[in-house]
């Protein structure tokens, strides 16, 4: 096996990553170890037809990824998984963007691996895989050349996927499903007393349970979002706003139109006019 690797900056965001090559595709086919530093106008789209599987880790900061019809939160200390063979599209968050390392993987058995260890895209949360991220990212302070390389990126790959199943067979179940819930509910009004009752949890344990798990409280997490719901209703669709408030179940267009200017610095109809 060859080692090949390239150096390489983004110039269109503010990202630096190196590429490793095996050119006989064992153990992987390639594989881009990098890192994105704090960007307000990030923002990645692939098509289904790409070969990429994305891991990455946001180390601080927020942003969004479309999955399932629906925007979701990311923010620091989240790990965020999409797989090849489907759409791709995240960004930062504007206001608090993020810095993440990543790896983009392209390998032939990823999915049946990612399979029989139930790792679907989606947002995970293990502590434990950090390190696995970290040490990725050391490969390209000049390691790129050392001996077995690939086989050590393969490697950490391996344990972050194995990290990730072995956490989410521990991790509170109370806090998925909150989480699951809230993600549920972008198209609905759900007060904090109905989603106690839904999930048999004290409004006080809901609070408290979600907000050690990602920093902010049952009520934000769910205002963020509906604002980037509704961030992508005005630039891809001929919604009005009424009609976004109303499918989003916020009180009346004006305090739409005050919620969103407060989140986002502009008004919705601003913000549709800017995009288009």
């Amino acid at each position: 096996m060859t080692n090949s690797t390239v150096t390489q900056k983004n110039l269109r965001f503010r990202e630096h990553a190196v590429a490793f090559i095996a050119e006989n595709g064992v153990p992987f086919n390639n594989a881009l170890i990098g890192i994105t530093y704090p960007d307000p106008e990030y923002e990645i789209k692939r098509p289904a037809s790409n070969p990429i599987t994305v891991f990455e880790y946001v180390l601080e900061g927020e942003g969004e990824i479309f999955l399932n019809g629906k925007w979701l939160t990311v923010s620091a200390g989240d790990i965020y998984i999409l797989r090849h063979g489907e759409d791709h599209h995240y960004r930062s968050n504007a206001r608090s963007p993020w810095k993440k390392i990543w790896i983009n993987y392209v390998a032939d058995y990823l999915l049946a691996f990612l399979d029989a260890y139930g790792i679907n895209s989606g947002i995970y949360r293990c502590e434990n895989a950090k390190a696995y991220f970290l040490q990725l990212f050391e490969l390209t302070k000049g390691e790129s050349g050392a001996k077995n390389v690939h086989l050590t990126i393969s490697e950490l790959v391996h344990k972050i996927v194995h990290a990730l199943a072995s956490e989410r067979l521990t991790e509170s179940s109370d806090e998925y499903r909150i989480r699951e819930a809230l993600n549920a509910s972008v198209y609905e009004k759900l007060s904090l007393d109905e989603l106690a009752a839904k999930l048999h949890i004290s409004k006080s344990n809901v609070i408290r349970i979600f907000k050690k798990s990602y920093g902010v409280t049952p009520y934000e997490y769910l205002l963020s979002l509906k604002i980037a719901t509704a961030k992508l209703l005005l630039k891809d669709t001929k919604m009005t706003v009424k009609e976004i408030a109303d499918k989003l179940c916020i009180a009346d267009e004006h305090y739409f139109s005050s919620l969103f200017l407060e989140r986002v610095g502009m008004r919705p109809r601003e913000y549709r006019n800017k995009k288009r």
